[in-house]
């Protein structure tokens, strides 16, 4: 179950490496662990780009069905779980807001929602057990971008031609937005789609010279680069900041270098990787109700119980909700697939409905 077969081993690692940065930058141990959405942001770019721009032919059917078996079950029982344990107690304009939150969550929009609302590293951040989805919304907008791409440009050639125009044009979006102090750009899909666009020019580029030493070298200094940036950078080297190219360069480099030995440095977390869908829908949740409950801060001690608290319901979520689903997608027959995922559709605008109600009437004029 942890060890799936027909993946590589060394990005199952990287993933698990990028979850535990960003778990441990929400605990307040490493000031750069932010980084780590970066890190998954070229990898989904780089898989998208063999769903979409290598298949040939191109299967819209197949690509839509697959990311939503792969994104919305855990992502909806996670919503649901949390606002069924935590909305009925909390203060009424919390509940508002965090009903709404979870609400956009679900249609994924919560980066739209989270641009209005609340910086992600403003102290308030820590009253939203829903904030961290920005990025699955920015990841299924890019879907969205891929998926249309594919879908009206048949020849790869087309498809290169637009991707190295959208890489430039987000790149020069997040410049601009640096130079003018917009951080709202985080959240913006305008400012990340270069991020995607580096992982998914990996399909179209050159390969690397393959000589074992060259390939060891440049594996290796590029996981050191993302340590290394995971301890050193703070806040202000967060995207849209022109830093943020050193650790998405560094990804897109190690992804590009399969056969480096040094690939078994991050090997070992591939465990970690598999179910680093559901690590990272939990953790967040699990600090936010900390923050809610303890009547002190939570120092090291106890935000690792907290965070041991959220592995042991993330390898629930992931053995009982993520696996089996995708698991489903795959065996099931064409029409039982297209009703599964009109359900799971109908139960996210079902809930979205519900918690913007609640929003609505918690609302504090």
């Amino acid at each position: 179950m942890f060890f799936p077969a027909g993946r590589r081993r060394d990005i199952d690692g990287l993933r698990g490496l990028a979850v535990l940065l960003v778990m441990f930058f929400h605990a307040g141990w490493i000031s750069g662990g932010f980084i780590g959405v970066d890190i998954f942001i070229v990898i989904s770019g780089y898989f998208m780009g063999r769903s979409a721009f290598m298949q040939h032919p191109f299967r819209p059917e197949r690509f839509v069905l697959r990311r939503l078996y792969r994104l919305v079950p855990a992502l909806l029982v996670m919503v649901s779980a949390v606002s069924a344990g935590m909305l009925w107690w909390v203060l009424q304009s919390d509940r508002s807001d965090i009903a709404l939150n979870g609400a956009y969550a679900l249609v994924y929009l919560s980066n739209i929602w989270a641009s209005h609302h609340v910086g992600y590293f403003e102290g308030q951040s820590i009253a939203y057990p829903f904030l961290h989805t920005w990025s699955l919304s920015l990841e299924m907008q890019f879907y969205c971008v891929i998926f249309l791409i594919a879908l009206l440009l048949p020849r790869l050639r087309d498809r290169r031609f637009l991707l190295y125009i959208m890489l430039a044009a987000s790149f020069a979006c997040s410049a601009y937005a640096f130079h003018i102090g917009n951080q709202a750009a985080y959240y913006s899909i305008l400012a990340r789609l270069w991020e995607f666009s580096l992982g998914t020019v990996i399909w179209v580029l050159p390969g690397l010279p393959q000589s074992r030493l060259f390939s060891t070298l440049t594996y290796a200094v590029s996981i050191l680069a993302l340590l290394l940036c995971a301890v050193f950078y703070d806040l202000a080297n967060a995207c849209p900041s022109l830093m943020a190219l050193v650790p998405c360069v560094a990804t897109m480099l190690i992804i590009m270098q399969p056969q480096a030995m040094s690939r078994r440095l991050v090997e070992p977390l591939s465990p970690v990787g598999v179910i680093s869908y559901s690590l990272y829908l939990w953790h967040w949740p699990a600090i936010v109700l900390a923050a809610y409950l303890l009547p002190f801060p939570a120092d090291s001690l106890t935000m690792a119980l907290v965070l041991g608290g959220a592995t042991a319901v993330s390898v629930l979520s992931y053995a009982g909700v993520e696996r089996p689903l995708l698991a489903f997608e795959n065996r099931a027959t064409p029409d039982a697939a297209r009703r599964g995922v009109i359900t799971l559709i109908a139960l996210c605008a079902m809930v979205a409905m519900a918690l913007a109600g609640v929003s609505a009437v918690s609302r504090v004029h």
